[in-house]
Formats: C-alpha cells, structure tokens, sequence
C-alpha cells in the first residue's frame, strides 16, 4: 500500500515555497502541485526530505493526535520515536538530521505506542502509553533537564489510560488524555508546574458519558485548550474546552464540529488565534478563531486524509500536517498523495506542494520560530512486506512558514 504524507503549512502574505530539491540519494524531493513555484524563497533554510538513519528501519511515530516533534528553547529539534524492539527513543537535531544520536528513554519491557513529547525552558517532557504482559494500559512520562542525554525513569500518569497530547509553554507543560477504552472513557488533564518541577493530581474535564476520546492539547501562556471527540449529540461531534488561568478553572464546554468527524488537533498564537483541525468522512477540515477560542469562523477542507497535527507561531501562522488518503476508510488501500500548502494568521491558504510520494504516514510538524518548520514521518516505502501499517523509516524535512 502506497501512504502519503501532507503537511499544510501557513504564514503570512500566502506566499510558496518548497524544500530545495533532492537530498540523500534515493530521497523524495518536496515539489509543487501544478501552478505553484517550485522555488523557495531562501533556497538555504529549507531541508529536503531525508531519513533519520539511526532510526533504522523499524520505527514508529505515534498516529494520535499528539506532537511527535518539537523546537526546544535551545533551537534544537527533539524527535520521539519507537524502534523495533519497542523502546522509546529521542533524538535531536537542527536542520539536518543526519547527526541525530538516538537516546533511549524507555526500556522496552512492556508493549509501547502513541508517543507525544513537549518542551519547554530546558525541561523535555515525553509521554507514552505502555501495557505490561498480562497487564492494562497506562500513561507513562520520562523528563531531560539537559537537551535529551539523560533522562528520568520513567514514571506513570495514570493507569488504565491511553491517548496522551502534551503542550508546553512558559515553563508549563500540560497533559491531556483518556482513560477507560473506546466504550466507557474520561478526558482527564494535568499540569507541571515549571517551579516545582512537580505534576497536580489528574482531574476529569469532560462531562460526557458517551464515549469521550483522543484528546488534543495547547497551551499559550496561560491559556489552555483541549479538545476531543465524543458521541453525545451523535457519533464523532468535536468539543472543546478552554481555560485562562494554566488549568484552574474552565469555560463551558463547547460543540465544535458536526457529526462524523473526530480526533481533532489544536494551537494558538499568543495574540488570540486558535487553529484547530480534525479528520471526518475522508476530509481534512480546518477551523480558526480570533477570539481565543470563543468563536470559530467557517470550516475549510484543506485535504484528504486523517490523523492532523498542527503547530503554531506566537503570531498565528501555523503548520498542519496530515496523512493523506482518498475515501472515507484510513485503511484502504488507495491512491495517497503528499504535499504541505502555505496561508496566513489571517486566515487565507496558499497552494498545495508534495512533500513526499513514497509510502509515509503519521506526519508530524512543529514550528522552528526562525519562519520555517519541520516534519517527520514514517516511510513504509523500504519496510519488509507484511510489516506493520506505520512501521517503517522516519523521515523528515524543513519547510518555510512565513512570507517574505
């Protein structure tokens, strides 16, 4: 099966740019669809996609709705992933990732998946899910306060739990995930106070009793938002739920989205705007709001696909990234395309560009805060026949935010 990667960046002016092409030898070149300029405006920043070797070819990113890549407070990259063997791993890298030394954060005992990581000051937060032989699911957390060479043991969140997103801002990192399973389930929340060093007690923020799942999480100053999907006004609505005060008290909860769609994404600037993105009936469908969250115009489908991921600029231009797929089952195997497209804080979307061709799922992007932003995602194109759906190759590339 083909699978694709799409990322759609946005930044001011709706201005177009693409990775340089090439890269490795063998490695898929970022091009643009038909009509759009295939040069970037500073053909140095950009990187074209290339594999994250010392992942080998094994690995897994998370296909939750959570960050598998984010820009620390030192500029650096810092990867998530899991090997083949089953153990967490980090890496960092800036630009190129060609001398990433992956580390190991877990120690492979237990069945592990859905990774999420955050950063903030000189704290990186990464997260898992974890099910021991003979045992239930539990949210695990590991923490470097030195750039990712050491790292703490890990610790578990909660048990019998799963889903875990992380954001961090400020020194701030916050937690969202659920527990229970796909029948009976809670959206619980936490935070870790940048002082302390110390993580409050979880606590529920949902009030639903049909099914509340896959929570998204961000976080801008003292803002937070998290939102999921669940089916009390039918199956698949978006909710959201939205705090000023880092988690002590919350806004109403609030009805995103129609029926059939879920597994939303969520960022915000610094100035009041607030994407969020989620899949639905095969659709990419993207929301803004300039009032912090209260209100969301218009939706606007930007895509095919599933699993969104978005990360955003203090100004409000952001990046989403996706897997894109044609028709309304994830796992058909169709026709996959890969492309990012660029718009602005203000709303307007440029052009579609490929960014990868070959077999990639899961992407996963995160801003760099210089105007450009980077993906990573799985490429199955060199996996063994009959190898898990989103093992593979990690890859990655650099992609311009903003206008010029």
């Amino acid at each position: 099966m083909t699978t694709l990667v799409l990322i759609a960046v946005l930044a001011a002016n709706a201005a177009c740019s693409s990775a340089s092409e090439g890269g490795a030898d063998g490695a898929p070149s970022a091009s643009p669809t038909a009509g759009a300029s295939a040069n970037p405006r500073n053909a140095s920043a950009p990187v074209a996609p290339e594999q994250l070797k010392a992942a080998g070819s094994s690995a897994t990113i998370g296909f939750n709705n959570a960050a598998q890549v984010v820009t620390g407070s030192d500029g650096m990259q810092h990867y998530v992933f899991v090997t083949g063997s089953r153990v967490v791993m980090h890496g960092s890298a800036n630009g190129s990732a060609a001398d990433v030394q992956p580390v190991a954060v877990s120690s492979g005992q237990g069945r592990v998946s859905l990774t999420a990581i955050a950063a903030s000051d000189e704290t990186i937060v990464i997260g898992w899910t974890e099910t021991a032989p003979g045992g239930q699911a539990g949210v695990y957390l590991s923490e470097s306060s030195d750039g990712g060479a050491t790292w703490t043991p890990p610790h578990l969140l909660e048990a019998n739990a799963s889903g875990l997103s992380l954001a961090a801002s400020a020194g701030t990192v916050v937690a969202a995930w659920f527990v229970g399973d796909e029948d009976d389930s809670e959206i619980h929340f936490a935070t870790r106070d940048g002082e302390t060093e110390e993580w409050s007690k979880p606590f529920r923020i949902d009030g639903s009793d049909a099914a509340p799942l896959w929570p998204a999480v961000a976080i801008s100053g003292k803002s937070v938002w998290v939102t999921w999907r669940d089916n009390r006004d039918g199956p698949y609505h978006v909710y959201l739920r939205r705090s000023l005060d880092g988690g002590a008290t919350w806004a109403p909860e609030q009805e995103v989205t129609r029926t059939n769609t879920g597994d939303p994404t969520v960022c915000a600037g610094d100035n009041g705007v607030v994407w969020l993105a989620h899949h639905g009936r095969g659709k990419i469908t993207l929301l803004r709001s300039a009032d912090g969250g209260a209100t969301f115009g218009e939706p606007v489908v930007v895509g095919n696909g599933w699993f969104p991921r978005l990360s955003c600029e203090a100004d409000g231009d952001m990046i989403l990234g996706w897997e894109q797929s044609e028709g309304v089952d994830p796992k058909a195997d169709d026709t996959k395309q890969a492309a990012y497209v660029t718009a602005s804080a203000d709303g307007s979307i440029g052009q579609v560009f490929e960014l990868s061709d070959t077999a990639g799922t899961c992407a996963s992007v995160t801003v760099r805060g210089d105007g450009f932003a980077d993906a990573v995602w799985v490429d199955k194109s060199g996996s063994a026949s009959g190898a898990p759906a989103l093992e593979g190759e990690l890859w990655h590339a650099v992609v311009e935010v903003e206008g010029g």
